[in-house]
């Protein structure tokens, strides 16, 4: 028997209808409402972060409907999907009408020649008919417009009618969607053939001479069938004897590469059950994990996520299976010593710094252009271009890794009170003005709390002080709290020790009584900060660094 296979990418702008879409097209199928994915974290906190997605088999034909990531974020993991989909679903929200990732996605599918359904969302919100026309006008004549109202499973059925064609070869290949470390099975990947029939035991190899056998192939149905072969075009899940840790096209004759996700942030982590945390780890490659061993601390993580969003996701779900603290984000910094050139995080020995500088394209509805790029300038930033299409403007600009990190674009989307969509590479590095600064207390320079600060330092350093302050109790001696900037004192405050006041019943009497208990207190004190050095101890470093993220 003969069955083709049709994959479907649902692409739309943030919080459109995609997910809904997703889960009522469950509930449509002959309503399996306990549906499940055996293989899949379902949790991601209302943002999709990777690829989801339902087979269903109709008339000798496997339709595979895969929703995209709607967040920035993930523009990987959009690219990936419409590229290895010949449909794509563009899903637009009746009210807040065609957005910039909405533009986006249908650009990307046209330069892909994947055939474009249009579908708008949401349709028992009430409209007049003169609005919802304006709002849809970009679409030429050509273009059908469906109806549809994904929360309660309305229109669903004009999803399932149309007719795709197209060839096949006999090479045996497939490509990588994403891998799965799974506790009871293992070791799975979830791929998509690209040509030829792979059955049960088959080698393959990679570019980088890496082989991979395979155990079991199955598709994912209402129920999950285990399968001798695969077919041809559709998406499948392999049981495999190792595990990878980038996307790669698998085949027996040519060997393509697939560029690898780039991580741009990163974090030290401290936790007490690493089992789920590994688990989750494997479950994500676009993520970053090194061990570390601290002096202070102990063995800890290194780990680097592709975005801001991204981290604080994982998180989340880690919060579920175990306890950790974290620290701020961090980055990569370039330094030059007598011509010698190292990346590290920090500098310490006061070398001269290089930032990483990208280059960003903003695309941005004219609706929304004036404040966005009134908010651009007064940043400073250089090497503007504007690019003006129909109804959407691209904005290409260069800013430091740095200002993105620390919620550039948080900001920029306050100011539109949405959602914005952007793209940015790595374009080279620049001799930066950021101020690393060291902090001592009482003459002893501790590591752990070196900060990095763009502008506003002395304000900056004033609330880094109030929160030491905060975390560290009264001592019997005085500390001092020193910020360092190349070898200057530009910030320091004292935290005055605990004095016990000696004349407290001390009722009448002469002076000269008062002062000899005061100068004896005086001489006592001394005594104590010559004998007595002041220590830090490991929590109350830890309530002063920790992220917002921790739960310990």
């Amino acid at each position: 028997m003969l069955i083709k296979a049709i994959n479907i990418s649902i692409i739309a702008h943030v919080d459109h209808g995609k997910t809904t879409l997703l889960n009522s097209l469950i509930n449509f199928c002959k309503k399996y409402f306990n549906y499940k994915k055996n293989f899949f974290l379902k949790n991601n906190y209302l943002y999709t972060i990777k690829f989801n997605f339902i087979t269903v088999l109709l008339y000798k034909t496997i339709i595979n409907f895969i929703d995209c990531p709607g967040h920035f974020d993930f523009i990987n993991e959009i690219y990936k999907i419409i590229i290895f989909s010949e449909i794509s679903f563009i899903i637009i929200d009746v009210l807040k009408g065609i957005e910039t990732q909405t533009l986006f996605c249908y650009n990307l599918s046209k330069k892909f020649n994947k055939k474009i359904f249009i579908f708008i969302n949401k349709i028992d919100i009430f409209l007049k008919y003169s609005l919802l026309k304006n709002k849809f006008l970009f679409f030429n004549k050509k273009q059908k417009i469906n109806f549809i109202i994904s929360k309660y499973s309305i229109g669903l059925e004009n999803l399932f009618f149309f007719k795709f064609y197209k060839k096949y070869k006999k090479t045996k290949s497939f490509f990588i969607l994403e891998k799965i470390n799974n506790i009871k099975y293992g070791n799975i990947i979830i791929v998509k053939i690209i040509s030829g029939e792979i059955i049960v035991f088959d080698k393959l190899k990679n570019k980088f001479e890496e082989f991979l056998k395979i155990f079991k192939i199955g598709i994912f149905l209402p129920k999950i069938f285990f399968l001798k072969k695969t077919f041809n075009n559709c998406i499948h899940f392999f049981f495999i004897n190792n595990i990878l840790n980038s996307f790669y096209f698998f085949e027996k004759k040519t060997k393509i590469f697939f560029e690898k996700f780039k991580t741009i942030i990163y974090y030290n982590l401290f936790i007490e059950n690493i089992f789920f945390f590994i688990k989750l780890v494997e479950n994500d490659c676009s993520i970053f994990l090194e061990k570390k061993d601290s002096f202070f601390f102990g063995e800890n993580f290194f780990i680097g996520f592709i975005g801001s969003l991204h981290s604080e996701i994982f998180f989340k779900k880690l919060k579920i299976f175990s306890f950790f603290w974290v620290t701020e984000p961090k980055i990569f910094f370039l330094f030059n010593y007598k011509n010698i050139w190292y990346f590290d995080l920090f500098n310490n020995n006061n070398y001269i710094e290089y930032e990483q500088i990208v280059f960003v394209n903003l695309y941005v509805l004219k609706k929304n252009f004036f404040n966005i790029i009134q908010f651009i300038f007064n940043n400073n930033f250089y090497k503007i271009k504007i690019l003006i299409f129909k109804n959407l403007i691209i904005i290409s600009f260069y800013i430091n890794l740095f200002k993105i990190v620390n919620n550039f674009f948080v900001e920029l989307n306050k100011k539109i009170n949405g959602f914005i969509f952007y793209e940015f590479s790595y374009h080279h590095f620049l001799k930066c003005n950021l101020y690393f600064i060291k902090i001592s207390i009482n003459n002893i320079i501790i590591n752990e709390l070196n900060l990095i600060y763009e502008n506003n330092f002395y304000k900056n350093c004033y609330i880094f002080f109030e929160k030491i302050k905060k975390n560290i109790n009264k001592s019997l001696i005085d500390i001092n709290i020193k910020f360092i900037y190349k070898k200057k004192i530009i910030f320091s405050r004292k935290i005055y020790c605990y004095k016990k006041n000696v004349l407290e019943k001390c009722y009448g009497g002469d002076i000269t009584r008062k002062m000899k208990l005061i100068n004896k207190q005086k001489t006592g004190k001394k005594n104590l900060l010559f004998f007595q050095k002041f220590q830090i101890n490991q929590s109350t470093i830890i309530n002063i660094i920790k992220n917002e993220f921790s739960n310990i």
